[in-house]
């Protein structure tokens, strides 16, 4: 059986090491786009875990959506645009932070690659990856997962219609109860395409952004 605690609101059950090193949530995603969503799940990782920065780290090549045809073939929007569209997202929002850590890398991205680079990154810190219930039971099928979870703690945040997805048996775990929007990035670029707002599903500098480049149908 996999192994967890319970987060209340206040954050009391998280053990906080008596040195304190810097506590680093990674919120990994193709943010094709990001929207509020996103924003929220950050926030409140931040204050329920008491985290002192939460990374959007932008995937350059997300294998298990591109599989072998690569981000052509899957139609994701390039990188480049889904990092100035994250860093959009964030904007005036403490603590969270925009990541190109995985673009800078390239090629395919995993999720262990990226923790061993952020631990050079930030010695001594303390490593949350923050996940969806709807892909926790798949973590087996990640590249090397024994090594995420080496390097880092996993959160399991519930999404609206995926409630109860857990990781598989042998994994720890903590689950964060947090209240998330039921926003989907396929209906939004769907909007985009038919033309219909998506002002209440984005931030308001990811649907400029959106608007000036095109983006999913969009008339400039």
């Amino acid at each position: 059986m996999g192994v967890r605690r319970r987060i209340g609101p206040a954050g009391s059950l998280i053990d906080v090491p008596g040195n304190n090193p810097r506590r680093i949530g990674v919120l990994g995603g193709t943010f094709d786009p990001p929207h509020n969503g996103h924003v929220l799940a950050g926030i409140e990782a931040r204050d329920r875990l008491k985290l002192d920065l939460v990374l959007f780290t932008v995937a350059n090549d997300p294998w298990q959506k591109t599989g072998v045809g690569g981000l052509r073939e899957a139609g994701l929007t390039r990188a480049e645009l889904r990092l100035s569209m994250v860093e959009a997202a964030v904007e005036g929002h403490r603590g969270l932070q925009a990541d190109d850590l995985e673009m800078q890398r390239g090629g395919p991205t995993y999720t262990a690659d990226t923790l061993i680079e952020l631990e050079g990154r930030y010695p001594g810190a303390n490593l949350f990856v923050l996940i969806g219930s709807d892909v926790a039971s798949a973590l087996d099928s990640w590249i090397r997962p024994d090594e995420v979870r080496r390097h880092a703690t996993i959160v399991v945040m519930d999404r609206p219609g995926h409630d109860g997805g857990r990781p598989p048996n042998g994994w720890s775990y903590e689950l964060l109860e947090a209240p998330l929007l039921e926003v989907s990035a396929i209906d939004i670029r769907s909007k985009v395409g038919s033309g219909l707002p998506i002002d209440a599903q984005v931030p308001v500098g990811v649907a400029d952004l959106i608007d000036q480049h095109g983006l999913y149908g969009a008339q400039r």
